[in-house]
């Protein structure tokens, strides 16, 4: 019966789960359903404890940064939300309580303790302390409230610490932040921070706070108001998906531009913006990566000091401020057949605006070529616009200081038709065989080595319009 004796010897060559169910176990794979379950019994005998729901935390609008730089940075920046429901709780119990007081003095209102009118009835309820206490715990990773997560040990000090010093330093300034926020701090285990942030890179350190959302704009100010303290140089984005892309270029801008451009509130375009600088960042308010903790931890902590603006029409607003000034250079290997087609059909049509919306072009000797003639005639203008509109030149032929709009496409597909058409004109990054480098042409070959990523390819035009001013 399954048995095979040699020697004296005796060997069971029956299935494992069979010689559980022989021994009284009920069998199955490593410890046995019916064998040890002390694993079973500890979760059950956890005094209730309530297990984390995270997509009920993200439904309530909180969400879980991770790393030291977004996490510090957020706390520095105390744009987020921080409060506490309980905060706003006892708030409400307070106000309650103020205008019990205030309709006592109002005669015909009895404010006997004796009697239970519905108005007390219903705050005792709701403040009611006798009430018996759960059972359940819970724990501080499934609190619905604020909350800063730190890896078991980073409260002792006198551990040691395999961390830099500046990242030391960084530690002991984000628990100082968080409790001069009254920010509750929990010290939890390395797994609860991995599931906290989806197993990514947390570095010890997980805050849960509000999100940020884009700022809606309609339009951008006059390209003469650049000198007025606004910013002078834009990166549009169109329809980039990619949240380590958006954070790559945000951590560019904010590097590059000596922190986030804003709209001063005379332009009547945003009230209470972030900070200042020389790089504005406008995106499309729909089929774009939102503000995710991702984005801020590629942005290496800068999308946290950073006013991110969004528009639901880039083409019109790209239209508009063609007409105020602006050169809006779209990011592209060759001109886009949409733009080619739309710019060969408007030739014959008269350019009222040829002169102020011709790019600068670097001449040979090093100055800047104005790119229109005086003396030639409004037909000569205009077929010369649409000649520079159908270019596509190497980025170093192109002169940087004057007010730019620097637009680039999705990771797929590049530069929309509508969008390539509101355009002035397109410019690529060489590469080393002297052609245009960049991110949507990376099918036309099937290594993909000739072509740049679009957070690369933003980086480097971003350097050559910034550059002068560094």
């Amino acid at each position: 019966g399954g048995r095979y004796e040699r020697g004296g010897g005796e060997r069971d060559f029956r299935r494992p789960d069979s010689r559980a169910r022989a021994e009284g176990g009920r069998g199955g794979r490593g410890r046995g359903r019916g064998g040890d379950r002390d694993g079973r019994n500890k979760s059950e005998n956890d005094a209730g404890a309530v297990k984390t729901n995270l997509r009920m935390i993200e439904n309530a609008g909180y969400r879980h940064l991770y790393g030291i730089a977004p996490v510090l940075n957020a706390l520095k920046a105390g744009v987020r939300d921080f409060a506490s429901p309980k905060d706003e709780s006892e708030k409400d119990a307070e106000d309650l309580m103020e205008l019990r007081s205030r309709l006592s003095n109002v005669d015909g209102i009895d404010d006997d303790d004796d009697d239970d009118d519905g108005f007390s009835m219903a705050f005792d309820d709701e403040n009611n302390d006798d009430r018996p206490a759960k059972k359940k715990i819970i724990k501080p990773e499934a609190m619905l409230c604020p909350h800063l997560f730190v890896q078991e040990g980073t409260l002792d000090n006198s551990k040691r610490s395999f961390r830099s010093h500046d990242k030391n330093e960084a530690s002991a300034e984000i628990l100082q932040l968080a409790r001069e926020k009254a920010l509750p701090v929990a010290e939890v285990d390395k797994g609860v921070l991995n599931t906290l942030c989806g197993n990514r890179p947390h570095q010890g350190f997980v805050l849960r706070c509000g999100g940020l959302d884009f700022q809606p704009v309609r339009g951008l100010p006059s390209s003469k108001d650049g000198k007025k303290g606004g910013p002078e140089l834009w990166l549009a984005l169109d329809e980039v998906v990619d949240p380590q892309n958006l954070g790559a270029l945000l951590r560019s801008a904010y590097f590059l531009g000596s922190g986030p451009g804003i709209i001063s509130d005379e332009n009547d375009a945003l009230s209470g913006a972030r900070g200042g600088g020389k790089v504005g960042i406008l995106v499309c308010s729909k089929n774009s990566s939102p503000l995710t903790p991702s984005v801020s931890a590629a942005s290496a902590g800068a999308l946290e000091f950073m006013t991110i603006y969004s528009t639901s029409n880039l083409p019109k607003l790209l239209s508009g401020a063609k007409e105020d000034g602006w050169r809006i250079l779209g990011a592209a290997a060759e001109v886009p057949d949409g733009a080619r087609d739309y710019s060969s059909a408007s030739a014959s049509a008269p350019a009222s605006t040829a002169e102020d919306n011709s790019w600068d072009l670097e001449s040979d000797d090093g100055e800047a070529g104005s790119g229109v003639d005086d003396n030639k005639d409004v037909g000569q203008n205009a077929q010369q616009q649409q000649q520079q509109q159908q270019q596509c030149l190497d980025l170093h032929k192109v002169k940087a200081g004057s007010p730019t709009i620097l637009v680039l496409g999705s990771e797929g597909r590049g530069l929309r038709t509508l969008v390539a058409r509101a355009c002035t004109g397109f410019v690529s990054v060489p590469g080393a065989g002297g052609t245009g480098a960049t991110y949507e042409d990376a099918d036309k070959t099937q290594a993909g080595v000739d072509s740049l990523n679009v957070s690369v390819t933003g980086g480097i035009l971003l350097w050559h319009f910034l550059s002068s001013k560094l």
